[in-house]
């Protein structure tokens, strides 16, 4: 009687596990963010900086994931950046800064200038909407995933499955913020572009969109991989 017992409970369990494994959801798109220590991404960065003067700059920067430990019950990754002017110098021995990024919640969320921006969100598919500034005392901003699992080219390179996050698209006559990123399975962040400019709004210079400060960013990967 006791076996027979026994045999109806593993039973039971069995099928009540399917259940609850029917209803997670998988998370599709997480290999679009590699987090494997050691895993290294570097970029080619244009930078033009509009003031009272232009300064029109290109480096290389380079992240690694340096290690990864538990706070609070949540893993934390160490992300170093380094920075050098041409890829003919070498790059230097201590990191120029150190930013940190989490994988909790089915979010990456990552610290920059330790403000938390919500960068990706699990199960990723075109058309899946959510705010960047949850985790900040912004204001609502609004990404969007498109072109999920779709080619794109960076350069003479074509990664054949990525996913573009539109971050912001806005233009008016006085502004312009468009900011996108776009992430290649396997790889990670492959490209990237930021325009928040300010329009001079003078009556008779309106519409010719002749900046009179922002800055206008271009991140394109150039190699990647792990020691």
């Amino acid at each position: 009687m006791i076996k027979k017992i026994f045999f109806i409970c593993v039973v039971i369990g069995c099928f009540s596990c399917k259940r609850n494994n029917d209803s997670v959801p998988t998370l599709t798109g997480i290999e679009y963010f590699p987090t494997d220590i050691g895993r290294y991404w570097i970029y080619n960065v244009h930078e033009i900086k509009y003031n009272s003067l232009i300064t029109d700059t290109t480096y290389n920067r380079k992240d690694v994931i340096h290690e990864v430990y538990i706070n609070n019950n949540t893993l934390i990754y160490e992300l170093y950046r380094f920075y050098k002017p041409t890829t003919t110098v070498d790059w230097p021995l201590q990191p120029d800064s150190v930013w940190a990024f989490t994988t909790n919640q089915n979010q990456i969320t990552i610290k920059e200038n330790n403000i938390d921006y919500i960068r990706l969100v699990f199960p990723l598919s075109t058309g899946k909407i959510w705010d960047g500034n949850t985790k900040n005392i912004s204001g609502p901003d609004l990404y969007e995933a498109t072109n999920f699992q779709q080619p794109y080219m960076v350069g003479s390179t074509n990664y054949s499955e990525t996913v573009n996050v539109n971050e912001e698209h806005t233009l008016n006559f006085v502004s312009k913020d468009y900011r996108n990123r776009v992430y290649a399975k396997n790889v990670g962040m492959v490209y990237k572009k930021y325009e928040q400019v300010q329009y001079n709004s003078d009556p008779a210079n309106i519409g010719l969109q002749i900046i009179e400060f922002g800055k206008i960013v271009e991140e394109t990967l150039i190699d990647y991989g792990t020691p």
